[in-house]
């Protein structure tokens, strides 16, 4: 299953998520947490421009090591006959021929900029990327975007509050139309290992959903780590699961923590179904 993951590196140019303690990691640590990557079959790494200098990170191991990881990359925010060159810019840095999948880094650029998707399909024809994506929200932009022929593969959230009964239709109606798909945020930014004390002001509308989901774990002797990984990992309509860390110790609990649990996975299904789907969208926390 190790092979499905793809290892996120937001992390590695900024502080990331809502429960991250630890801050950026330093160079010694990226390079710790990219060999364990390359010996436990982690093939892909996820980055972007935008996550600080997680692009040079990168480049520097792929320098230094053997162990070149397929990369997966987004931009936003290009200019009319800027992508070429900032794809050009990007790959130098990563020390890599070609990206594994280039996305648009949200839906507002993808409606936004209609001439990028000529820019892309012209590095596709170059062979400097392999698949064209996107990075969505929503249920709406999701259903806008599966019937474009152009787009590869499309990535959206996917956890056990953003779950099979949000997004169950849409992973139905995914390999019909040739779509290959991605799912972050399996931990919704660190919110399930959270204290209940601690949740946000701002969330506390989901405190009686997360209470479910840990008394459940409590009682069936399950770790919430587990099952938030699984459940995304073991759903067979989805291709790539992305995955951050924070440090080596934690890509090692994360790894060993995959298991098929489908009866937990069967309660979410049935129990969770949350009402307050605005705050499922960590753009709205701030």
């Amino acid at each position: 299953m190790n092979n499905k993951l793809i290892l996120g590196t937001a992390q590695f140019g900024s502080k990331y998520g809502i429960n991250n303690s630890a801050g950026k990691p330093t160079e010694k640590e990226v390079f710790e947490i990219l060999d364990l990557a390359a010996e436990q079959n982690i093939e892909s790494l996820e980055t972007a421009n935008a996550y600080g200098d997680s692009i040079e990170q990168i480049g520097l191991y792929h320098q230094q090591r053997k162990n070149l990881f397929k990369i997966l990359s987004k931009f936003k925010n290009v200019k009319a006959g800027g992508l070429y060159e900032l794809t050009q810019n990007s790959l130098n840095k990563l020390q890599i021929p070609n990206f594994e999948v280039y996305s648009y880094h949200s839906f507002e650029n993808y409606i936004k900029h209609p001439y990028l998707k000529d820019e892309l399909l012209l590095l596709k024809s170059k062979g400097l990327i392999k698949k064209i994506g996107i990075s969505i929200y929503t249920n709406e932009e999701l259903q806008l975007v599966i019937h474009d022929k152009t787009i590869d593969v499309i990535q959206f959230p996917y956890n056990l509050l953003d779950n099979h009964n949000r997004r169950g239709v849409y992973l139905e109606q995914a390999k019909p139309n040739n779509k290959e798909i991605h799912v972050r945020s399996v931990f919704l930014q660190g919110l399930f290992f959270m204290n209940e004390g601690s949740i946000p002001v701002k969330l506390i509308r989901l405190k009686p959903y997360l209470k479910e989901i840990h008394s459940f774990c409590k009682k069936e002797a399950i770790t919430i780590q587990a099952l938030a990984l699984s459940y995304a990992v073991y759903n067979k309509q989805i291709d790539q699961v992305l995955l951050g860390v924070e440090n080596r110790e934690q890509l090692i609990k994360n790894i060993e923590s995959i298991s098929d649990l489908k009866s937990a996975f069967d309660y979410i299904n049935q129990y969770i179904n949350v009402k307050e789907i605005e705050l499922l969208n960590p753009v709205f926390w701030k």
